[in-house]
């Protein structure tokens, strides 16, 4: 995918940056970690994904502008359609209770396969399905991956069909749709950028993972 990087290493680093992205970047701290990981990746590409469009934008922008829109279309509740970037939410509102506890409780079982406990004690905890969260998770998966490829064997295999479940389920089961709904969203500037190459990103890793499957 990348002349200089091996490929597991590259979508490590694109799934952690637009992680980071959909965070709400408030602390001076993430902020400025948010900001490396943009410069960090400016020059790489990807068959038509690019990072550095979204560094551009971002980079341009003042912290306070960017935070201003985040809070516009992923906190408020309002506009045409709703952006909040939680899965289960987004299905409670399309297709009911039942189905969008269903997916939560799938998202968390996979979470423990890992033993993996999210951080409450911060003022912005996302949900474990927020969008950063899953795609953090992704990120943690294909860093799994890289790590166990020396090994080989089930646990490899393992790894990866949990990849292909978790992003078939998790991320292209939604985040997609969500996505152009930012991008169509008139309140959207910065996200639009971000969330028009999150998409074109999302189509990518279906067809590395998933071949010619819909």
């Amino acid at each position: 995918m990348s002349q200089a990087l091996d490929t597991a290493t590259f979508r490590f680093l694109v799934y952690d940056v637009f992680s980071t992205l959909f965070y709400y970047n408030f602390r001076e701290e993430d902020y400025e970690s948010m900001t490396k990981k943009l410069k960090a990746l400016s020059n790489l590409t990807v068959e038509g994904v690019d990072i550095g469009k979204i560094a551009e934008k971002v980079l341009k922008a003042e912290k306070k502008d960017l935070l201003i829109e985040y809070t516009t279309l992923f906190l408020t509740g309002t506009g045409v359609k709703p952006l909040t970037p939680v899965e289960s939410k987004r299905f409670y509102s399309l297709m009911g209770e039942g189905v969008a506890t269903f997916r939560y409780n799938d998202i968390l079982r996979f979470y423990g396969s890992r033993n993996l406990r999210l951080n409450r004690l911060d003022f912005f905890a996302p949900e474990p399905d927020h969008v950063a969260t899953i795609l953090a998770f992704m990120a943690y998966l294909i860093r799994e991956e890289a790590e166990l490829k020396e090994k080989g064997g089930t646990e490899l295999q393992r790894n990866l069909m949990d990849q292909r479940n978790f992003f078939t389920t998790h991320v292209y089961g939604w985040i997609p749709d969500w996505a152009n709904d930012v991008v169509h969203d008139p309140r959207a500037d910065i996200y639009k950028v971000v969330c028009e190459e999150l998409g074109k990103w999302l189509e990518l890793e279906r067809r590395y993972l998933l071949g010619g499957k819909n």
